[in-house]
Parts: C-alpha cells; sequence; structure tokens
C-alpha cells in the first residue's frame, strides 16, 4: 500500500507531487513519513492536538465554573462541560422539576363488575379453560410418562440431612502403597 502508488503516465503534476514524498537515504527512496524526521513530525502533530483538546476542556471546565459561581450562565461553547446540578443553579432550565403528588382521575365504570371503576378489573376472575377444573393430561394417554416423578418432592425450601451413600465410599482395606 505504501510506497507502491500508482500514477497514471498522462498525469505529470501528479508524479511530480509524489516523488516529494519520498526521500532518498542511504541509496533506497523511503516514503517521507518513514524517516525519522517524519515520525517526529507525525508525533509532534499528534502530541500538539492532543495538548490543545485537553487545554480546551481543562480550561474551559474552569471558566465554566467562574462564570456559574459569578451567577453568570456558562456560555454555550463550554456549558457541556458542567453537570446538570453546577448548571441548575444559574439556568431554571436544568433545575430538576418539583415533584407534584396529585391522583391520577378514575377512567369511567365500564359496567363489568362492583370494582370495575377503580382498576378495570372484573369482580370475579376470569373462567379457567377447563370448566371441570381437570388437572392437565401429558400428551399421548393417560398420566404421568412412564417412571416420571415429582422434580423437587420436599417442598419447604429446606433440605433434610441425608444419610452417606455407599455408593462413593472408600474401599475395604488399607490404602495401597
Amino acid at each position: 500500500m505504501f510506497g507502491k502508488t500508482r500514477i497514471p503516465p498522462y498525469v505529470p503534476s501528479a508524479d511530480k507531487l509524489v516523488r516529494r514524498q519520498y526521500v532518498e537515504e542511504n541509496g533506497h527512496l523511503i516514503w517521507f513519513w518513514y524517516t525519522r524526521t517524519g515520525v517526529i513530525v507525525k508525533w509532534a502533530l499528534f502530541l500538539g492536538i492532543t495538548t490543545l483538546l485537553a487545554l480546551y476542556l481543562v480550561l474551559g471546565r474552569m471558566h465554566a465554573k467562574k462564570r456559574v459561581n459569578k451567577g453568570l450562565k456558562p456560555m454555550a461553547y463550554h456549558g457541556f462541560l458542567l453537570s446538570r446540578q453546577e448548571r441548575a443553579g444559574v439556568d431554571p432550565r436544568y433545575a430538576w422539576p418539583q415533584a407534584s403528588y396529585t391522583t391520577y382521575q378514575q377512567p369511567p365504570s365500564s359496567g363489568y363488575g362492583a370494582g370495575a371503576g377503580n382498576y378495570g378489573m372484573q369482580s370475579m376472575p376470569p373462567p379457567v379453560y377447563d370448566p371441570n377444573n381437570r388437572p392437565p393430561m401429558y400428551e399421548g394417554g393417560g398420566g404421568a410418562p412412564m417412571g416420571a416423578t415429582k422434580v423437587d418432592p420436599i417442598q419447604t425450601g429446606v433440605e433434610p440431612a441425608r444419610a452417606p451413600s455407599d455408593d462413593y465410599a472408600a474401599p475395604p482395606g488399607p490404602p495401597p502403597r
């Protein structure tokens, strides 16, 4: 990508411009930005722009706080550097809204029951899907599948102490040497 620039032969001005990007160093053509001077220029530009940005942020915040302490609104170009609480002291648009404790107007009664006017709910719960209140059936026939048990037979939330099982006991006799 770098160093293999293709220039059409019919544009002589671009050819001269590209040739200025290369510098001869120790008998080799090197792109200027890879020479020692080019690297210094790149870092100087980067650090200069970064320093200017940092100065703008720090000095802008100091200036905005100074204006707020005097009771003036911050200027538009550095107002974003202040918190909402700091801006609320001088600008009422940024103050937190006052709490208003009001009740909402109740909807008119729809006539579905005694409690319909309050929350729009029926006085009785809606009927269940199966009016005979049969328990749900498993697919494939009557009852639970073969070998099915409850997932948690002790549903108190506290599991009783169990006796240790002999499945994982140590083998009989002394340990091997």
